[in-house]
């Protein structure tokens, strides 16, 4: 699934080191392709582009409405060892929830979740790819600046001299369709009682997208979705 990540080597490279993670998650509850519309997905409040939507009627799920940061929350199970958050902040509240996505507020939504009643869930259907070189701004950002330079020491790993690290590739794929998900997405749980039936919730904007391993709380893939195209 993930082609082409070096692409092109020069003579000075003496190794390339890869690192990679495989994640294929089925939906405990699968939406039904049946159900599967075409929709809109608004690109900002002028422009919008037509997506297959899955739909899920009666999905019993852990939510939470943060009226502090403007956007809901759903919580949606896979099955084995792994959850997804799905974040939909309000209409221009984008910038303010990234800002604050920080462990701290992951770690609130888990424990302020609770099993709610949807009335309808509407997902897109999607499936995208990114790739970033992490060298010039996201690790010099996070400190890790000394292994692109001549003061690199590598030692620990190769008794060749004189060597530094050119460039860091990142690249993830993200597949998401009604029965489950490879590399990255949602899932639907129905089950649970809770008195009040929620209205419909529709991720037909941009939205994040975090799964993480239930039993370590670690993150896996993390991802925005700008345009499901």
């Amino acid at each position: 699934m993930i082609k082409e990540l070096v692409s092109e080597l020069d003579t000075d490279t003496l190794m390339v080191l890869v690192n990679y993670i495989y994640f294929k998650g089925k939906w405990k509850i699968s939406f039904d392709p049946q159900d599967t519309f075409e929709s809109d997905f608004y690109l900002d409040e002028k422009r919008s582009v037509k997506v297959p939507m899955m739909k899920m009627k009666l999905l019993t799920a852990r939510h939470f409405r943060d009226e502090e940061l403007s956007c809901s929350v759903v919580e949606l199970k896979y099955t084995g060892n792994a959850s997804a958050l799905l974040i939909l902040p309000d209409q221009g509240r984008m910038q303010q929830v990234e800002d604050s996505l920080q462990p701290e507020t992951l770690r609130k939504w888990r424990k302020t979740l609770i099993p709610s009643k949807i009335e309808e869930l509407n997902l897109p259907k999607f499936s995208i790819s990114s790739d970033y070189r992490l060298e010039d701004d996201v690790l010099p950002e996070m400190g890790i600046r000394k292994v692109f330079t001549e003061q690199a020491d590598l030692s620990g790993i190769t008794e060749a001299k004189q060597l530094s690290v050119s460039q860091v590739v990142h690249k993830a794929v993200l597949d998401v369709s009604e029965t489950g998900t490879e590399a990255a997405a949602a899932t639907g749980v129905i089950g649970g009682i809770r008195k009040a039936i929620l209205p419909a919730l529709s991720f037909n904007r941009s939205f994040l997208l975090v799964i993480y391993h239930t039993s370590s709380k670690s993150i896996l893939f993390m991802a925005k979705v700008n345009n499901p195209k």
